[in-house]
């Protein structure tokens, strides 16, 4: 062998060697860290080196969990920052304030009821999801930016395009960020995002407009930009008192979230969430409890009958929907079953013990409603529809942490009461004019696992039958 070809071998085995100590090397670094639940004293299963748990939530999708990929919204924000937005925006949904957004769900509510009317004559089947959905998005439309649309009549509608595009255009990247989480910055880098850059830039062009639109004070909204946007100005005067009558509130100012209102990109990123977080809410459970409903005709009667006595031929408003305590008991079920949010995430503030259990501060826990929701030792027949589970006094038996649709504590969904509202309205008009009845597409139960959501693999398929 030549000096030459000796030098390449060298080199080669030198490449080779290196090659190898950094694979061990990081392949050691990530057992470390899928280790971390081992060394907590935390049981589960034994991870794979690389994929963690991955393989086991992909062929158990109901063990995954969302991606939220805005930084600016109430959802990723965290301590004094978001004590601030969470300030601003908590007296938005207020009772005073949903009040004045009913007028706006209202006119969707009464097209809701029209189409409904038109599918029931016209005998024809219906998918739920995608029924539910189109009226989801009219609300926000019209509860977040004052807008009109139909998405039934009006599938082509610029805004309805966008919000689909911002909802399901790029959901197959969800399980590659969730495997692969260092890839995040590199993604956002190079501009490949959950959304679209159009779509993003759609949604704050609208939100831009539709805010000077308020700010120029000649009309007033009753959306949910119009309520920041009086908030905003609600806490500027507030400011300017405090300051006026004590100087020493300057000493109080030492972080930057003690600043007055929200930012134009808090406004634009809250929005987003509003529709991302509000429109799958609010169809999924429409449609999970309508199907309930139809493949439980007796629950369907006593629902119905309240729905008679509360309301005759009249549409529901801010005070008498919330007057439908069985239709809520019902809501809610549906909501138990079929929850659509997986999961309920907090981030532990200090370094505490629970139950042998070491959490150190900063570990993001997950709470996993779903598997609560079905647990049998918590719901006895957790697969059977029961809507009597959530009497007063059937709640009163349970640990509060027993039921999370919403979240629990401080940080449960800020726009839950909002949900309920339109939720109770829309099913309190359908059920007034028709009854929703299993048809020969119909699966019930529902098949109803996909990655990071609910989904019916199959389709929620009813029909509806005019009432007399």
């Amino acid at each position: 062998m030549t000096d030459t070809e000796a030098g390449w071998v060298s080199l080669t085995t030198c490449l080779v060697v290196g090659v190898v100590t950094l694979a061990v090397l990081w392949l050691w670094r990530s057992c470390q860290v899928l280790m971390t639940f081992k060394r907590m004293g935390v049981p589960g299963p034994m991870p794979i080196p690389l994929f963690g748990n991955m393989l086991t939530m992909i062929r158990q999708p109901q063990e995954a969990f969302k991606f939220k990929p805005w930084s600016g919204n109430l959802l990723a924000l965290r301590g004094d920052h978001w004590k601030h937005v969470r300030g601003i925006l908590s007296p938005t949904f207020s009772s005073g304030k949903l009040k004045k957004m009913a007028p706006a769900i209202e006119r969707v509510v009464l097209n809701l009821a029209d189409n409904v009317t038109v599918k029931a004559k016209q005998g024809e089947m219906v998918e739920l999801k995608e029924f539910c959905s189109s009226f989801a998005m009219d609300v926000f439309a019209g509860a977040a930016f004052g807008l009109q649309v139909d998405s039934v009549k009006n599938p082509k509608d610029p805004f309805i395009r966008h919000a689909h595009d911002l909802l399901f255009g790029r959901q197959w990247l969800i399980p590659i960020l969730v495997t692969f989480p260092f890839l995040v910055p590199l993604f956002f880098r190079i501009g490949l995002t959950l959304s679209p850059k159009e779509t993003t830039d759609f949604f704050y062009d609208v939100t831009e407009s539709a805010l000077k639109e308020r700010l120029k004070e000649k009309e007033k909204f009753s959306d949910f930009l119009q309520l920041l946007v009086d908030a905003e100005k609600e806490l500027e005067k507030q400011h300017e008192i405090d300051a006026e009558i004590d100087h020493r509130s300057q000493l109080h100012t030492s972080t930057q979230w003690t600043r007055k209102g929200l930012t134009r990109d808090e406004i634009h990123s809250n929005s987003l969430v509003f529709l991302f977080a509000g429109f799958d809410t609010v169809s999924t459970a429409m449609s999970y409890t309508l199907f309930c409903l139809a493949a439980n005709p007796e629950c369907l009667r006593k629902a119905q009958q309240e729905v008679d006595e509360k309301l005759g031929k009249k549409l529901a408003d801010y005070t008498t929907a919330n007057e439908l305590v069985y239709l809520d008991m019902c809501l809610n079920e549906a909501l138990r079953m079929f929850t659509p949010g997986f999961v309920v995430d907090r981030q532990c503030a200090e370094d505490t013990e629970v139950e042998g259990c070491k959490v150190p501060e900063g570990m993001l826990i997950f709470f996993p409603a779903h598997a609560i929701h079905n647990d049998p030792q918590i719901w006895p027949n957790p697969t059977k529809y029961d809507p009597e589970r959530h009497t007063p006094e059937a709640r009163a038996t349970r640990h509060p942490c027993s039921f999370l649709p919403f979240g629990l504590g401080p940080r449960n969904c800020i726009g839950m009461r909002l949900a309920q509202l339109e939720i109770r309205m829309a099913l309190a008009a359908i059920l007034q004019r028709a009854t929703p009845v299993l048809c020969e597409k119909s699966v019930y139960p529902p098949r109803s696992f996909e990655f990071g959501r609910i989904t019916s693999r199959d389709g929620l398929w009813v029909k509806f039958q005019l009432r007399d």
